[in-house]
C-alpha cells in the first residue's frame, strides 16, 4: 500500500515515523518553510530527508503539489497537522481516499487550534480522531477515535503530552485497518458538530473582568509550547503561564485585575470579574517576576 504524507510539526513526525514502519511512503509534502521549524518544533522535512524518503514543500494547492502526488500514485494519502486544504484534484488521486488525525472527539471541535479551544472552553475530555478528509472542515466519516481525560491542572502542553503516544499508535491501528481490507466509518452527526476559527498570539490577552474560572482556562490553553497569556501592569507586558482559581473568594472593593492578597509561597491573588486568581508562574519578558504589591492592577 502505498501513501503520500502530508504533515507538520512534532506530531506530523510521530504519525510519519509509525507510517514508515508499517505502510510504504513513497512521498512526503511538508509545510513550506517556517522560521521556528527546527527550533520551536520539529520538522518533517529534516525527519523526511533523513529517512531517504522523496521530499517536496508546499501548499496543497500548489501545481508543484499535485504533481508530485499524480507522479507518486499512491493508494492512500495522510494527513497529520498539514495547514493547508486539500483540493479535490489531489483528493480523487488515492483509489482509498485520504484520512487526516485531529485533536480533538470530533464532531467537537472541527477547524483549527482544537485542543486550546477544548480547554478554553473548560472541557475535561479532549482526543485523537482518524477520519477520513470530505468536502467539509473535518467533517468526514469517522473511523477511530480515543479519548484523554484532562484535569483542571492540565495545560495545552500536558494535552500535547498526552496525545503524543496516540499520534503514534492511532497511526499503526488505523494503516492496519487499511492492509487487512476492513476500515470501518462512522459518519459524523452534524447536530453535534462545533467549528473553530485559528487563533492568535494577541488572543492570549487576559480581560480582568472575566470569572476567574476563565481566566484560568484562558492560562491553561495557551501556556508553553503555545505563546502564553498576558497581560500588563503599568508598560511592562507580564505573561502568565500557570495559575489556579482561589478556594476562598475575598472581599474587596479593588478594581478587577488588582493584587488583592497572597497565598502560600507568596502567590499574589488577582481580582478577577467573579473570583480570585492566584498566579503560579509568571515572568516579565523572559524573566521570573517575584515581587509585587497589594493595589498593583494589571490591564
Amino acid at each position: 500500500m502505498k501513501v503520500v504524507f502530508f504533515g507538520n510539526h512534532d506530531v506530523g513526525i510521530a504519525a510519519l515515523d509509525t507510517l514508515v514502519r508499517y505502510a510504504d511512503v513513497v512521498g512526503v509534502v511538508a509545510h513550506p518553510m517556517d522560521p521556528e521549524e527546527g527550533s520551536r518544533f520539529a520538522s518533517v522535512y529534516e525527519f523526511a530527508s533523513d529517512n531517504l524518503l522523496r521530499v517536496i514543500r508546499g501548499r496543497g494547492k500548489d501545481a508543484a503539489v499535485l504533481e508530485f502526488v499524480r507522479d507518486l500514485d499512491p493508494d492512500l494519502i495522510w494527513v497529520t497537522d498539514y495547514r493547508y486544504i486539500l483540493p479535490d484534484q489531489l483528493l480523487s488521486i488515492p483509489n482509498l481516499g485520504a484520512v487526516n488525525l485531529h485533536p480533538s472527539l470530533l464532531p467537537k471541535y472541527r477547524g483549527r487550534a482544537p485542543i486550546n479551544w477544548a480547554i478554553l472552553r473548560g472541557e475535561t475530555q479532549i482526543g485523537l480522531s482518524a477520519h477520513f478528509i470530505d468536502n467539509g472542515v473535518d467533517t468526514g466519516d469517522i473511523i477511530k477515535q480515543v479519548g484523554v481525560t484532562l484535569n483542571s491542572d492540565h495545560d495545552a502542553g500536558d494535552a500535547l503530552k498526552f496525545l503524543m503516544p496516540l499520534y503514534q499508535s492511532l497511526t499503526k491501528e488505523v494503516i492496519n485497518f487499511f492492509r487487512s481490507g476492513n476500515v470501518p466509518r462512522q459518519a459524523q452527526n452534524p447536530s453535534k458538530g462545533s467549528i473553530y476559527p485559528a487563533r492568535r498570539p494577541e488572543d492570549g490577552r487576559i480581560d480582568w473582568s472575566k470569572p476567574a474560572t476563565e481566566v484560568c482556562n484562558l492560562v491553561r490553553a495557551v501556556a508553553d509550547p503555545y505563546p502564553g497569556a498576558f497581560t500588563h501592569l503599568k508598560r511592562e507586558k507580564i505573561y502568565i503561564w500557570k495559575a489556579s482559581v482561589a478556594e476562598k473568594s475575598e472581599k474587596s472593593e479593588a478594581p478587577a485585575g488588582s493584587v488583592i492578597g497572597f497565598g502560600l509561597n507568596y502567590q499574589p491573588q488577582i481580582k478577577c470579574g467573579k473570583g480570585i486568581l492566584e498566579l503560579i508562574n509568571w515572568t516579565i519578558g523572559s524573566s521570573p517576576m517575584r515581587h509585587l504589591r497589594i493595589g498593583d492592577r494589571f490591564l
